[in-house]
């Protein structure tokens, strides 16, 4: 098993759904954007009018947006939908004006830095296909055949080559934060002896899955207590109890189950969650902890000597159906 296998999944949807949420500022922004050009520029834009109504359009699809409550739930898909519907917005206004309305094509970058930094380098390229098939289709509809010359796809070229730029810049960057922010996590949640998760780590895990749980669904925990660990520490040094801790920790997990979750309770206590455990199955593996702590001989100055657990177990439904209890 691997040290404090994590019980909450759905950890980084949550943080997804955070960002979804302040989306919204990045639509204000782009209508902003587009209606002060208008207003600076309303002579020179062919089919003003028009102009207008894809504005109203797209600001009343982004807020339908925000009401579905089907995308509330699926943030990687609220997220891609924004990108797109940003993506058909400025590709409106395009064709509108295809030759007045320049600067409206570096918006793309918008829906593209939001892909990169959050979605990641698939989605990325996918979006930046819907971009440069969106300008393509654009020009063979102003231009006809005379759009597919070599001048044309080069023009094209140079035309995107910053937003291409920006696109896999920041999915790399992305990609490097993640798993710094992942690192960061991970040593946040970790009992640095051991490598289990930490008592407040685990608290918050076990609080977030006995929330999703039906009246009938139940589980275990063990609460494994090191004998004798003080007497250790006093006779042979804090060293040796160290040493003794991560053995016991290193029992648990070969005792225990993939799906099952681990971490250190306090200085010589542990806590397992073991997910759909009974008395009897709870007491199977405490029975292991027991086996493989007590065989793991330790040397503490050239004395060998054997450590021992107490294990105490507690089922939800038997024992009381609230977490903390």
């Amino acid at each position: 098993m691997t040290p404090g296998h994590p019980l909450d999944p759905a950890a980084p949807e949550a943080g997804l759904r955070g960002v979804a949420r302040s989306v919204a500022d990045l639509h204000g922004l782009l209508l902003i954007l587009t209606l002060l050009y208008y207003i600076a520029g309303r002579e020179r834009i062919g089919g003003a009018d028009a102009w207008l109504s894809v504005l109203a359009g797209y600001g009343s699809l982004a807020l339908a947006c925000r009401a579905l409550p089907w995308l509330e739930v699926r943030p990687r898909l609220r997220l891609a939908a924004d990108a797109v519907l940003m993506v058909a917005f400025l590709t409106a206004l395009l064709a509108l004006s295809p030759g007045t309305a320049g600067p409206v094509q570096h918006l793309f970058l918008l829906p593209v830095l939001l892909v990169a930094f959050v979605l990641g380098r698939g989605p990325t390229l996918g979006l930046l296909v819907l971009i440069v098939a969106a300008r393509a289709g654009i020009g063979i509809a102003a231009q006809g055949p005379a759009w597919f010359a070599f001048d044309t796809a080069v023009a094209l070229f140079t035309e995107l080559s910053p937003t291409l730029l920006v696109a896999f810049l920041t999915s790399a960057l992305a990609a490097d934060l993640n798993v710094v922010t992942v690192r960061l996590q991970r040593l946040a949640e970790r009992d640095p002896l051991t490598g289990l998760l930490n008592l407040a780590a685990f608290g918050t895990h076990l609080a977030t899955v006995h929330r999703r749980l039906g009246p009938g669904d139940s589980y275990a925990l063990l609460m494994i207590d090191v004998d004798d660990l003080k007497q250790l520490n006093q006779r042979f040094g804090y060293e040796a109890g160290d040493r003794a801790l991560r053995a016991v920790a290193d029992a648990i997990g070969r005792a225990t189950r993939a799906t099952d979750t681990s971490a250190r309770f306090g200085s010589d206590e542990f806590v397992v969650y073991l997910p759909g455990g009974t008395a009897d199955s709870a007491e199977v593996i405490a029975n292991r902890i027991r086996h493989h702590v007590y065989s793991a001989t330790q040397d503490f100055d050239y004395a060998m000597r054997r450590l021992t657990v107490a294990i105490g177990i507690a089922v939800r439904g038997r024992d009381g159906d609230d977490a903390r209890s």
